[in-house]
């Protein structure tokens, strides 16, 4: 009779306890999604973004910077958010507007900012998490479509530089990720890049080696470390002249 009970009661603390944490599961997606729209169900399920209080700190700190003239953006991820852009430049009007987990769903929801800033230069580089999100590369696209299209009705002066999405190393990463599917997404690129009259700078081909992200340019396969980012910085330095707009 006493096991019963001990069976009992530990079932019973066991329910308790998993109700608790699905209660506290459901509480932290409501407090961490109050900018989600809240019939877009395909945003919700492929885009964690939302989801995160840092995406939601990092994107209330930039709306609250006020704006110079002159300014250049990259604008992406935490490819773009672990870098120092302006220490790499030696420019004081470098922007880091990167938010690590972000995708082409969390860029357009902070585009606002960008297109206030009305920059000199947009460096954009996003779509690594929709892909490990499972997103549809043509939803990726379009998302795209839509991000370049905004800025260049909103912010027509501002020159828009679209980067290739980076290889990763299957061998490192733990994520189901294809360098083929990113090698077509990365044509898509460069194909609405041209459309809208925008520059396409391609990476990828300069950190793959053996179709795979170049092992000493990475710890785990998909963010790149101190030799990968010279890499990427020496290409940015090929179409960044902080003259350019003087001379105009």
């Amino acid at each position: 009779m006493k096991r019963r009970m001990w069976i009992l009661v530990l079932m019973v603390s066991s329910l308790a306890i998993l109700l608790a944490l699905a209660e506290n599961q459901t509480e932290f997606l409501r407090t961490n999604a109050n900018e989600m729209p809240e019939n877009d169900s395909e945003s919700k399920k492929k885009n964690i973004t939302y989801y995160t209080k840092y995406y939601q700190t990092k994107k209330s700190i930039y709306d609250s910077y006020t704006h110079q003239d002159s300014e250049t953006i990259f604008l992406g991820d935490s490819l773009t958010d672990y870098y120092e852009w302006g220490e790499a430049l030696s420019d004081f009007r470098v922007l880091n507007r990167g938010i690590a987990g972000d995708t082409t769903t969390g860029v357009l929801n902070r585009l606002d900012e960008v297109i206030k800033a009305k920059p000199d230069r947009v460096y954009l580089l996003i779509g690594i998490n929709d892909m490990i999100a499972g997103q549809s590369i043509n939803k990726i696209e379009t998302n795209y479509k839509q991000i370049l299209d905004t800025l260049k009705t909103n912010s027509p002066n501002t020159e828009v530089y679209v980067q290739s999405v980076f290889p990763v190393n299957t061998a490192l990463t733990g994520h189901r990720l294809k360098n083929p599917v990113i090698k077509e997404l990365n044509e898509r690129l460069e194909a609405l890049s041209s459309l809208y009259n925008y520059q396409y700078i391609d990476i990828y081909s300069d950190l793959v080696e053996f179709g795979q992200l170049n092992k000493n340019y990475t710890f785990d396969g998909l963010h790149l470390n101190g030799e990968g980012y010279k890499v990427w910085t020496r290409k940015i330095l090929t179409t960044y002249n902080t003259n350019d707009k003087d001379e105009s």
